[in-house]
């Protein structure tokens, strides 16, 4: 790798006054994990991607005040003991923890309540368990409940009589998330006539199909499914001759998506909505950073597919600097953890729809993407920017 971030277990040990665990004279170590190995393997290898990507940039501009960022990587596997062990270890030598992306990360509760100090900066909180932690944090914030925006845009364009044969597909491994994506999609007045969750070794979605065609079924919710299963779907729709006004998933948007199809017309009903810039290089002339961004990971990963897991840990890590940014040369643990809760503004130059980190207040704001003849259209706002229509809908389990 080109000057890219070392990865491995470094420990930084206290060698002057108020330096701190993970920090030297010359790096500061930062920890990462994410779930790339196990049963779904490289689910979130782009965060591992895109982190190294902004490591070794800030490293080719001389590091943060001076010090080279060292990113100490832990594969977490999708399993709780594995993420336990990864976290715990690194409490002991990561001067804050970055880009962390994994499914299981609530497995990290425990290591978090002993080290109260030790920031938690996620690429992604996927657990709503571990939100009302103090010390975690995300360029993101998404705290329980979930936004309106791409359901408000589907009923301003189909109306009411649509959204009341709704339908949703959910990975049951993600039944909290099914819950509030439901919940804020019948707060504006959607109602579903079926649903079901599935298991992520199904393939084929048939019976769903064909049970939804005779109910009648004129918008799918598919929100949080995986890029293939999306695929899945809406080739077995068309061959089944059902043809929903829309079929809503935030994934999609995906350099594999358009292989996966036997005909790109077999998406002209998809609605994305992408809490991101159009990364893939549809918004690179309105946001440099997409350039950046894109020209980092290839140096770091020759060959990587820029996937949203990237965008994210990038972010992560601009967040990281600018927390840094007021800290002097000996920061510690407990000053960035207070330098966090005053980032109340970031985009990501760019990258993201502007939120207040620090104060964990989640944004609404999405770009509503469509497909015309195999390509992705910017729908909403047509040229830049994004859509911020919706509210952000608040849930509570009951269980």
């Amino acid at each position: 790798m080109s000057p890219s971030a070392t990865t491995g277990a470094t420990t930084g040990s206290s060698s002057g006054p108020g330096e701190s665990i993970g920090i030297t004279p010359t790096t500061i170590t930062l920890g990462q994990l994410a779930d790339v190995s196990g049963p779904v393997p490289g689910l979130f290898s782009g965060a591992q991607e895109g982190l190294a990507a902004w490591a070794a940039y800030v490293n080719s501009t001389g590091g943060i005040d001076g010090r080279k960022i060292v990113i100490d990587f832990k594969d977490a596997g999708l399993s709780c003991t594995t993420y336990t062990n990864g976290i715990s270890s690194l409490t002991g030598s990561a001067f804050a923890l970055v880009g962390t992306f994994s499914l299981v990360d609530a497995c990290g509760e425990k290591a978090l309540t002993a080290n109260p100090d030790l920031l938690d900066l996620q690429a992604a909180i996927l657990n709503p368990a571990i939100f009302p932690y103090p010390s975690v944090y995300s360029p993101a914030p998404n705290p329980p409940g979930d936004v309106t925006t791409p359901y408000q845009w589907v009923k301003d364009k189909y109306g009411a009589a649509a959204i009341a044969k709704s339908a949703s597909l959910w990975g049951a491994t993600e039944k909290f998330d099914y819950e509030e994506q439901v919940a804020a999609a019948e707060s504006i007045g959607y109602k579903f006539i079926y649903n079901r969750g599935f298991s992520p070794f199904e393939t084929n979605f048939t019976a769903d199909i064909l049970r939804m065609k005779a109910d009648g079924v004129e918008v799918v919710d598919e929100t949080d499914d995986a890029v293939q299963d999306v695929a899945d779907f809406l080739q077995q729709a068309a061959q089944q001759n059902f043809h929903p006004l829309a079929v809503i998933n935030g994934t999609a948007y995906d350099p594999t998506f358009f292989k996966l199809l036997p005909s790109a017309s077999d998406a002209s009903n998809l609605v994305i909505d992408l809490p991101q810039a159009m990364y893939l290089g549809q918004d690179a002339a309105t946001v440099p950073e997409i350039g950046l961004l894109t020209s980092w990971v290839q140096k770091v990963h020759p060959g990587a597919a820029l996937n949203e897991f990237a965008v994210d840990a990038w972010a992560s890590g601009l967040l990281f600097q600018k927390a840094m940014a007021s800290l002097g040369h000996n920061p510690t643990r407990s000053q960035v953890l207070a330098a966090m809760k005053g980032v109340t503004s970031f985009d990501a130059n760019g990258l993201l729809p502007p939120d207040d980190p620090g104060q964990k207040t989640p944004g609404v704001c999405d770009v509503i993407i469509t497909v015309t003849n195999g390509t992705y259209t910017r729908t909403d706002p047509a040229t830049k920017g994004f859509e911020c229509n919706g509210i952000e809908h608040p849930y509570a389990a009951s269980s």
